[in-house]
């Protein structure tokens, strides 16, 4: 039969680990109830006492801050002070909105406001209201951390309160303070009032000196222009009415020469064989006896044309109809001379006249205008002086307003809730400062607790184990009260323990059909972590299984599991079989439990670790393989020497012991690495919560052995499990 380490075989491992090693979260940090409680049962006195010396402080500062008092009381504020001006510039303070209420409020809290009160009472004498020899400056912020002035929301009532050591004065800051801002808003008040009357006053001297000189230029103008009805504006509408008839005369004749020029026109190119001529000439007395002249030719033409058409030239009605033509053309030229002479003598008086009224319209206008530029110049006169006198008797008016305003004190406070004498002290409150400092206690505490355990190294649950080797859980070994031996599942087959180490047995069983856990190697960080006792109980569920089971002690540095087997033969063992001394059967015996055998270590080797990496290791392993079904190895803690390194890789499955607080993290961490890196299959870990302490045979079992050693030959049967096995 061949021998394969535990990488080359290809059959899976066990339902159990592989499926918890599957899910890529397992061995992330997961917070559990159990670790939790564990927390509180170790670190828990901290919390406690840290808790309890901040409630103290609390309660020490309390007793020695000084007691402070809360008068309070509340005004409110009109929309608007008694007015007697209507003067935007001297009227008193309005509060119609919130942005004027919001002004009030922080008035009352100014630092001018403040230092009057500070100086009132007394306070830059107390010691306990501020240092001696303070500034006004720090004065002002002392008494500004004690005076609360806030607009309540919704309302025009503003609350005040202010806090002192003395309950009596207390009541009287809140009253001082809304006086004193009365106060101090009537001498501002009465000082812009003041100010306002110093400029009115000069105002009102400049515009009477300024009245006084424009009466006087309105008489020098008067005697300089002396105008008949210059005060009267009937004289100017007199002088307008005359310029505006003969304006409209002169617009009458030059409208009757243009029309007589066209009639002139109309003559003077009149002729006599064209009578339709003059047909579009206007009808006027000039021209109508023209015009009938001229239809009665129009009509002469009209009978001769239509003469010529029935008699010839020399028939006497031809002829009689042409002299009459004749005739009536000839009357008709010279009525047209006639009318043309009397046009032209009209025409003539026609321009006469207009260039006469040209002259009158003129001088009027002349006139007129000088009469009307006087007449202006004294109405700018007028409305000047008239513009100056009002000017002075509205600011005199003013000023007499302010005068008599300046003596009406104005207020927009009215008390609401006056203040009263405190009864109680208002802080320290002890509540709030006991739960403030158990609060900063307790705070200080977790971090303290949450410092310690991030500094603390030891594994104190499998979670963090699990974390640290990188494997999952196999099986968790608790602690288990007078076992009576260590063989735990004769001794004590119903107890806890014993049921873990069934389930350990079922975790690394193999798959149906696979040989991939025949050898199965028991390991550690350090000693004193279960890991003989362990092996030995694993071992023994094995044999009580009815598996031929060979539980080698690899462990040549300390007398465990062999001790009993030392104490009478320190010949044979493992040590002298690796060294070529002896042979495997001699350092194989019997045990007191059916199915399992015991390879002690031998005598004590200082070359344990060169023996174990030689090649009469596998050798005792292949050769094992042929008389039992199964193999366990119990070997020396992993960080001391390098025994355990040197025979993980012949191992089928690795499992790492994992005491309860006795491994840190660091060492458990590099204790997987080297076997790891050592070439061993490391499936899992085993949380071992028996405590060594407690048991002997738990820190150091010892198993009785028989002195029946194993024949060395093959056994009965051998060739039957080298086929089942092949």
């Amino acid at each position: 039969m061949s021998f394969l380490t535990s990488k080359d075989q290809s059959s899976p491992l066990a339902p159990s680990p592989v499926g918890q090693s599957a899910d890529p979260t397992y061995f992330l940090p997961k917070v559990q109830g159990g670790q939790l409680v564990s927390l509180l049962l170790r670190r828990g006195w901290i919390v406690v006492l840290l808790v309890t010396l901040g409630a103290a402080g609390g309660w020490w500062f309390v007793k020695k801050v000084p007691k402070m008092y809360r008068s309070t009381g509340s005004v409110y504020v009109s929309t608007q002070a008694p007015q007697i001006l209507d003067i935007r510039a001297v009227a008193p303070e309005e509060s119609q909105d919130l942005e004027q209420m919001r002004s009030v409020e922080q008035g009352m809290t100014s630092s001018i406001l403040l230092l009057s009160l500070v100086d009132e009472f007394h306070l830059a004498n107390d010691p306990d209201f501020a240092p001696p020899g303070a500034g006004k400056e720090t004065l002002a912020a002392a008494l500004a951390k004690r005076v609360h002035v806030e607009l309540n929301r919704g309302t025009r009532i503003i609350g005040i309160s202010v806090d002192d050591t003395k309950p009596e004065r207390a009541k009287e800051l809140v009253g001082a303070l809304v006086d004193e801002y009365e106060r101090w808003t009537n001498e501002r008040q009465l000082t812009i009032t003041q100010q306002a009357s110093e400029g009115l006053a000069r105002e009102e001297a400049r515009l009477r000196e300024n009245m006084e000189a424009a009466s006087q230029k309105m008489q020098d103008f008067r005697k300089a222009n002396p105008v008949p009805g210059l005060e009267d504006s009937s004289g100017s509408n007199a002088a307008r009415d005359e310029l505006g008839a003969l304006s409209s005369a002169l617009t009458e004749a030059k409208a009757d020469r243009l029309k007589i020029e066209s009639e002139l026109e109309a003559f003077r190119k009149f002729n006599p064989d064209d009578p339709d001529a003059l047909a579009g000439i206007e009808q006027s007395e000039r021209t109508s006896e023209v015009l009938s002249q001229v239809r009665a030719v129009q009509e002469k033409e009209a009978e001769f044309a239509a003469i010529k058409e029935r008699y010839l030239e020399l028939h006497p009605v031809y002829k009689s109809a042409a002299t009459e033509l004749a005739k009536l053309k000839q009357n008709l030229a010279e009525t047209a001379a006639s009318a043309g002479k009397a046009l032209e003598q009209r025409y003539q008086v026609v321009l006469d006249h207009e260039s006469k009224l040209e002259k009158e319209v003129a001088a009027a206008r002349s006139s007129a205008v000088d009469v009307e530029g006087i007449r202006e110049q004294f109405r700018v006169l007028s409305r000047n002086e008239e513009a100056v006198r009002a000017l002075h008797d509205s600011v005199a008016l003013r000023l007499r307003e302010t005068t008599l305003a300046a003596s009406v004190p104005s207020s927009v406070l009215r008390w609401q809730d006056t203040p009263m004498i405190p009864d109680f002290p208002h802080s320290p409150r002890k509540i709030v400062y006991l739960g403030c400092g158990a609060f900063f206690g307790g705070f200080l505490s977790l971090i303290l607790v949450t410092g310690l355990e991030l500094g603390d190294k030891k594994i104190r649950n499998s979670a963090a184990a699990a974390r640290a080797v990188g494997a999952p859980l196999l099986a968790t070994i608790p602690d288990v009260k007078n076992s009576g031996g260590p063989m735990l599942l004769i001794s004590d087959p119903e107890s806890p323990a014993s049921e873990a180490f069934r389930l350990l047995s079922a975790a690394l069983a193999p798959s149906a059909g696979g040989h991939t856990a025949r050898t199965v190697l028991f390991a550690s960080a350090n000693s004193k972590e279960g890991r003989s006792y362990c092996a030995l109980n694993y071992a023994t569920a094995l044999a009580m299984q009815g598996h031929r089971t060979l539980l080698l002690d690899a462990d040549m540095r300390s007398a465990g599991l062999s001790a009993d087997h030392l104490a009478n033969d320190h010949e044979s063992g493992l040590g002298k079989y690796l060294a070529g001394e002896s042979d495997a059967a001699s350092a194989c015996f019997s045990t007191a439990l059916p199915n399992l055998y015991l390879l002690s270590s031998g005598p004590m080797q200082s070359k344990a670790g060169e023996l174990l990496a030689g090649t009469r290791f596998p050798a005792l392993l292949e050769d094992a393989y042929k008389w039992f079904d199964r193999v366990v190895i119990d070997t020396p803690p992993a960080l001391a020497v390098s025994d355990m390194l040197a025979i993980s890789r012949y191992a089928d499955r690795t499992c790492l012991l994992v005491g309860d607080r006795r491994s840190d993290r660091k060492g458990l961490r590099r204790a997987a690495e080297l076997t790891r890196s050592a070439g061993g299959n490391l499936v899992g870990f085993i949380w071992n919560e028996v405590r060594a302490s407690d048991h002997t045979a738990a820190a150091a079992p010892v198993i009785p052995v028989s002195r029946t050693t194993l024949p060395s030959a093959d056994p009965p049967g051998s060739e039957s499990i080298r086929s089942s096995d092949t």
